[in-house]
């Protein structure tokens, strides 16, 4: 039995084992517990039992079992990325869900960089990446924003690709996407009603959809626009405790702040703890709504991702594509959701109470 094999390799119980496999959102003791059983679910082609009795009675020609691989954009293996991790989980499990197995799991957060995909040999790293695998692959899905010249290559090696993103392929390949301009769009939209003109943006500039949102909110909405308030940087928390830091010593600041996604948000609330700037509290929003958000404090306000659905619909269509079922490149767009909670206000209520985790 595959979860006996996995409990044996890791030294983790069953219950444990079964809980990790079967559920995205299953609070582990610890993360390093959770990566020991998905990397032996993977080195063993765990599938569900279903699939596994097809797998016995099949062989690996089974035209059902499908070898999936997964390429990462925006994390190192080194680092901790809540949005990508939880993306990962889903994917993960519902890969298995349908009678598939996980082939490979790539990181390789630098395709996202497109100047180093100019400077690099972008198609040996790629002919790297598929050297190095013992099996074969019927698909690709990609998480997260790939270069251009990055998806030429994937595409020489791989038939069957879909991408689950924020930005755009621009129909290189198929796509799952929640537009990331759309989203800016929603995070301006609730700071604008809450009276703030003098607004913010921390996140990479650099092709990157939710700042082109952000660029065109402020012509939308007419408002006051000054290269100071944008802060181009790398999504991870402590860029946004730099990011805050730099805002506290603007002489005219923004009162309201869009941060590209939730784990910068998370990092300019800490610094507001430490520095108990009761002279400057901003209303601050961002976007993907992992699950910190809802444990801050204040309790961060974002525009949700539908990971779930951008996930199911995903591999649906590359399924699709890989059993034959359409030819021609296709897009699937779902809509974020505004999630309200405490850290944004009215301008008339930025100064009353301070910020803390």
């Amino acid at each position: 039995m595959s979860l006996k094999k996995i409990s044996e390799m890791t030294g983790i119980s069953m219950s444990t084992v079964s809980r990790i496999l079967r559920d995205p959102n299953h609070k582990c003791s610890s993360e390093n517990v959770r990566e020991k059983v998905l990397q032996a679910a993977r080195k063993i082609n765990y599938v569900p039992n279903d699939a596994a009795r097809r797998l016995k009675t099949g062989g690996v020609e089974d035209p059902e079992i499908r070898y999936i691989n997964i390429l990462l954009t925006r994390m190192a293996d080194e680092d901790n990325d809540p949005l990508f991790n939880e993306m990962l989980r889903l994917i993960e499990i519902e890969i298995r869900n349908n009678s598939c197995i996980v082939s490979s799991v790539w990181h390789r957060a630098e395709f996202s960089d497109d100047k180093f995909s100019m400077s690099e040999n972008v198609e040996n790293i790629v002919r790297g990446m598929y050297d190095n695998k013992e099996q074969h692959s019927d698909g690709l899905i990609i998480i997260g924003n790939c270069s251009a010249k990055v998806l030429k290559a994937l595409k020489k090696r791989e038939k069957n690709i879909v991408s689950i993103n924020r930005n755009s392929t621009n129909y290189e390949v198929d796509e799952v996407l929640c537009d990331g301009r759309k989203i800016a769009l929603s995070a301006i939209s609730h700071l604008v009603k809450c009276g703030h003109r003098k607004i913010g943006y921390v996140g990479s500039c650099h092709n990157e959809s939710r700042f082109e949102g952000y660029q065109s909110a402020q012509i939308k909405f007419q408002l006051e626009t000054d290269i100071d308030y944008i802060y181009d940087t790398a999504p991870n928390e402590a860029n946004g405790y730099s990011a805050m830091e730099y805002f506290m010593r603007l002489s005219d600041p923004p009162t309201g702040i869009y941060c590209a996604n939730d784990i910068i948000a998370i990092g300019m609330l800490k610094c507001l703890n430490k520095r108990k700037a009761r002279y400057y509290v901003p209303s601050i929003i961002s976007s993907d709504d992992i699950e910190e958000a809802q444990y801050t404090s204040p309790m961060l306000t974002t525009v949700s991702l539908p990971k779930s659905d951008m996930v199911r619909l995903g591999l649906i269509l590359l399924l699709e594509r890989i059993n034959g079922g359409h030819k021609t490149v296709s897009k699937l767009e779902l809509e974020g959701t505004l999630v309200v909670r405490e850290s944004c206000r009215s301008i008339a209520e930025t100064q009353e109470p301070e910020y803390y985790i």
